[in-house]
């Protein structure tokens, strides 16, 4: 992950001046009405302005940092002198390219490591003779994830600065799950495989002619998960679920940046 970071943080002060709005091509003035030729849409629309010109190629990397802990939750109703802490953090780097005016498609992978922890928890099931008390349970989880998207650009402002997009992206996902119990780990870990289509509408701004900074945030979608649970290498149980779900997800906040060449 850091060398990631470091090869971005690299690359920013050569590709300052090879924005694709100077390569050689027929200059494009950013911001500029679209026409409906242009737009190749019927009926209604939304006024267009150019954001992204056809043809750029853009690098990113976006970063997902997500944190909870019990003491900010009032929703853990059933639970009494709970102490419990989850955080998750992501890195995900872009490659796009400019297939049509405001219109990109493109790839992005994405690593996640999380971890959560109970220290003390007290779960009450609505009567005082069913109880349960659980304490040092943790767990630790890595996922990598592979996805192709489709965005599409509305333009906002006549400089070409500020503009809307929204992702179609179609991704798998594989992860592993271990635990562990007081201070020994246990023979038992989750494997799970996903598949998922979301939408990831958002905002993007140009910092400079081509950096761009952008925060977008997933609305769910359709997904299929298949999850093992493994001990000692065997199958100990297996859930397999398919289901749509459309909800402003606040565990997927992304911000990100992206170089235009």
């Amino acid at each position: 992950m850091r060398k990631i970071i470091a090869i971005f943080i690299a690359l920013l002060p050569l590709v300052t001046d090879m924005s694709a709005r100077d390569r050689n091509r027929e200059p494009r003035v950013m911001g500029v009405p679209m026409s409906v030729k242009d737009t190749s849409s019927n009926g209604r629309r939304l006024a267009q302005r150019l954001f992204i010109s056809k043809g750029e190629v853009g690098l990113g990397i976006s970063f997902s940092y997500l944190d909870i802990d019990s003491n900010d939750s009032d929703y853990l109703m059933l639970l009494q002198n709970c102490n419990a802490y989850a955080k998750t953090f992501s890195v995900i780097p872009t490659v796009s390219y400019a297939i049509k005016d405001n219109k990109i498609i493109g790839m992005r992978f994405k690593y996640s490591t999380s971890s959560g922890n109970i220290s003390e928890a007290d779960l009450s099931l609505l009567s005082e003779d069913l109880t349960l008390n659980v304490s040092k349970i943790r767990a630790n989880g890595d996922t990598y994830q592979t996805a192709v998207f489709y965005r599409a650009y509305l333009g906002l402002d006549s400089h070409g600065r500020f503009g809307l997009f929204n992702d179609v992206q179609l991704a798998y996902t594989h992860g592993r799950t271990t635990f562990s119990y007081g201070d020994t780990g246990l023979n038992a870990y989750n494997l799970s495989d996903k598949v998922n289509l979301s939408l990831h509408p958002g905002l993007e701004v140009f910092a400079m002619n081509n950096i761009s900074l952008s925060v977008s945030l997933g609305f769910g979608g359709l997904r299929y998960t298949n999850i093992r649970c493994m001990e000692d290498g065997h199958i100990t149980g297996r859930r397999i679920a398919g289901n749509a779900r459309f909800y402003m997800d606040v565990t997927d906040i992304r911000i990100g940046l992206t170089i235009h060449i």
